[in-house]
């Protein structure tokens, strides 16, 4: 059966590129579709851009939402912080989203997150007591809860199992300035990210292994999705947020992703055939959130489901939030 998950042409100019001031000198920029509808903002993760989401802001916003697609800083098109250690982790990028909301006039928003982008919404969730109508997570950072997790028969750590995969974290949290020294070039950054598109393990020297269905990547959505990454100081910059990740003492302040949202009402997906978040995200989600949707699983889609499956995710949020449409 063919799948609703047309393309727009995978070019910078596809839609209108817009931009804010949300503090520190930084400037997001964003895309902003269907103003007047329901607030929805789509958070990428690494590698990602707001291209990630291409296949997502017209069908929502057909759906009744004002679509809102930021670039994180340091990333695409977005300000590129200066200064040693100018590193985006998740309290800052989630200030930097209150405060791209207060730009545009809004409290709230529905928030869509997968990889670090998760993590980003579901601590915003918490920091900023009101900001989340509804959360639809997936393939991403889950909450930091050892004690609990444990006592649920879970592992508690999610790094440990991203690491029994991958090692992109140890690379690129503890040897940022070895693989920029190494990939040396615009095309060897480019081709370093598309191989993150094209493969299933992150795994250096691993060849890659796509097992996704015919809307995965192909070598042109690839490259689009990595030509950001091309710029020097973007990738660069972009590395930061592992390394904040790895090395507590860089976080501009403690995450939010040690308790439980006992409020948000949150949807969580799972494309099944990721093989970097760990086997585990969904068991740890569920108890991460206590008024939960799911986790439904979603077949023929690993990391990238916004792109992977958006015909099913476009449509899982737009069922979700369906009353407040």
């Amino acid at each position: 059966m063919k799948r609703d998950q047309p393309t727009p042409p995978l070019r910078a100019d596809a839609f209108e590129v817009h931009r804010a001031a949300v503090g520190d000198g930084i400037e997001l920029a964003y895309l902003h579709e269907g103003r007047g509808g329901l607030p929805v903002v789509l958070l990428h993760g690494w590698p990602g851009t707001k291209r990630l989401w291409w296949r997502n802001v017209e069908p929502l916003a057909a759906a009744g939402f004002e679509v809102i697609v930021p670039d994180q800083r340091g990333f695409g098109e977005s300000t590129v912080p200066d200064g040693p250690h100018a590193y985006l982790d998740l309290p800052l990028a989630a200030r930097d989203l209150r405060g791209l909301l207060d730009a545009l006039g809004h409290e709230r928003a529905v928030l869509v997150g997968g990889d670090q982008g998760c993590g980003v919404a579901q601590d915003a969730a918490l920091r900023f007591s009101g900001l989340a109508i509804r959360q639809v997570l997936f393939n991403g950072t889950s909450p930091v809860l050892p004690e609990l997790y444990r006592a649920h028969g879970i592992p508690s750590s999610q790094g440990e199992e991203i690491a029994a995969i991958s090692d992109h974290k140890a690379i690129q949290g503890g040897e940022a300035d070895a693989l920029v020294e190494r990939l040396g070039s615009d095309r060897g950054r480019i081709d370093y990210v598309k191989s993150f598109y094209q493969g299933r393990v992150w795994k250096e020297g691993e060849p890659p292994r796509n097992l996704a269905g015919p809307y995965s990547f192909d070598d042109a959505a690839a490259e689009f999705m990595a030509e950001p990454f091309g710029d020097p100081a973007v990738f660069r910059s972009s590395l930061g947020y592992y390394e904040a990740a790895e090395r507590r003492e860089y976080l501009s302040a403690p995450t939010m992703l040690d308790r439980v949202n006992e409020a948000v009402p949150t949807m969580i997906l799972y494309g099944i055939e990721d093989e970097i978040v760990g086997p585990r995200f969904t068991a740890r989600m569920e108890v991460a959130h206590a008024v939960r949707v799911g986790p439904f699983l979603v077949e023929e889609a690993g990391h990238f489901l916004q792109w992977e499956r958006a015909d099913v995710l476009n449509r899982a949020v737009a069922a979700f939030c369906a009353d407040l449409l």
